[in-house]
């Protein structure tokens, strides 16, 4: 399924390139060097490749994972661990609806004209959902082929097109 070369998403670290092939104690890997690492090698079975890594969605996911961030609900936790522990487990879950809520949350936050009482956001949070929203840009720059620096604007547009057709 994957090759030298191909640009894929892991799980973890977002958007990197499969660099090559190595063999480890008879174990084949996929190496991987992800964009926003320094020169860190991952090392990914490809016996389990499918479960760490995947393929850069096509532009019908994207434009589908946009309008299911349209139609996401405004929704805030009070209780700052629990928010915490969920913000974690979807940040580390990899899933793409999961980061698409978190870049979501971000959002709303910081365009709410009022928020809820005793709601605020702190550093991890904020670091939690800022590294879902470099994860999902850079996935979306490749996607839609527009560079990293224009993405957002790119995706406004698209979001308020997609708006008008809900």
């Amino acid at each position: 399924m994957f090759k030298v070369n191909d640009i894929v998403v892991h799980y973890r670290d977002g958007l990197a390139v499969i660099t090559g092939t190595a063999n480890m104690s008879g174990i084949d890997y996929f190496t991987l060097k992800a964009k926003r690492t320094n020169n860190v090698a991952i090392y990914v079975p490809v016996a389990n490749a499918t479960k760490i890594i995947r393929p850069v969605m096509d532009k019908e996911n994207a434009d589908g994972i946009l309008m299911y961030m349209l139609q996401l609900e405004e929704e805030f936790n009070a209780n700052t661990k629990q928010r915490r522990d969920d913000f974690k487990r979807r940040i580390a879950s990899g899933n793409i609806l999961d980061i698409v809520y978190l870049v979501k949350q971000l959002y709303l936050y910081q365009t709410a004209e009022q928020l809820p009482e005793k709601v605020k956001f702190g550093p991890v949070d904020f670091d939690i959902l800022e590294s879902a929203k470099n994860m999902l840009l850079d996935e979306l720059a490749i996607t839609y082929d527009v560079d990293r620096d224009k993405i957002t604007d790119y995706i406004d547009k698209k979001m308020k097109e997609l708006a008008k057709n809900m």
